[in-house]
This record gives structure tokens, C-alpha cells and sequence, in this order.
């Protein structure tokens, strides 16, 4: 499993940013309804830190330090990107 999300986490978020892109348009261009563009910043967010925790797994960063400070990174990433999102969807 781990070795799925080293290979297709970065692929994975930024389908996700596409996706968050392709409702932004089709809810503000086509069926006209007026919708926050907050959910761009939110699939741009979720791409970007899917993309850093696919580095961080491939040892692309952090290549010295040990696993547990790897680990505490990567729920950092994780922990401030919900929190962002919730932030910037809801407030």
C-alpha cells in the first residue's frame, strides 16, 4: 500500500485540483449558479500537500533525519491543510 502512494500521491492530488477546477467552471460558466471560489484554493491546497508528502516519501526531502520527524511532517501537512480548507470553505 505505501508503495502505491509513493508512486500515485502527487498524480492523486492533482486529479483532485482538476477536478475541484472542472466543477468551479461548469457551476460558474454553464449552469450559471454563483458558487465561492474557495474550492479552487482547496483542490490547489490538497494537490500541493499530497505532492509534498509524495516527496517526503520518496526521499526527495528530509533525507537525513529519521522516521519519526518524517512522520510528524507529514501530519503536520495533513493537519494544516484541513484545517485551512475547513478555514477558508466555512469562514
Amino acid at each position: 500500500m505505501i508503495e502505491w502512494f509513493k508512486k500515485y500521491l502527487g498524480w492523486m492530488g492533482f486529479l483532485t485540483w482538476m477536478i475541484a477546477t472542472l466543477i468551479f467552471l461548469v457551476y460558474k460558466f454553464i449552469l450559471e449558479i454563483e458558487l465561492d471560489s474557495s474550492i479552487l484554493f482547496v483542490g490547489f491546497l490538497f494537490m500541493a500537500g499530497a505532492q509534498t508528502i509524495q516527496d517526503i516519501l520518496n526521499k526527495k526531502y528530509f533525507v537525513k533525519y529519521s522516521d519519526k520527524v518524517k512522520n510528524g511532517v507529514i501530519i503536520f501537512i495533513i493537519t494544516s491543510t484541513i484545517v485551512i480548507s475547513y478555514v477558508s470553505t466555512f469562514i
